[in-house]
């Protein structure tokens, strides 16, 4: 008996990419927790994943600009001030 096994191809999520666009070191991961502790309740996804994760998931969703980080202004406190 032959057994196949599936491979399920990871989402490419480009951390790089998103710390470009979002410099704040960590909203990003608060940001994708609070995205995806939503999925779980109660919202509905705007994007699918092969696996299924909600968390990778919140991450494409970022990535894809579907979600975004609500008074980035109050966030710019997070950045060292570098002379």
């Amino acid at each position: 008996m032959k057994m196949e096994v599936a491979m399920l191809s990871k989402p490419v999520i480009n951390y790089d990419y998103l710390s470009k666009r979002i410099p704040y070191k960590y909203a990003i991961p608060v940001a994708v927790a609070k995205r995806a502790e939503a999925l779980k309740e109660y919202a509905k996804a705007y994007v699918t994943t092969p696996d299924g994760n909600l968390i990778s998931m919140a991450f494409k969703e970022l990535q894809e600009g579907y979600i975004r980080i609500k008074n980035e202004e109050i966030l710019k406190i997070l950045l060292p001030e570098v002379k």
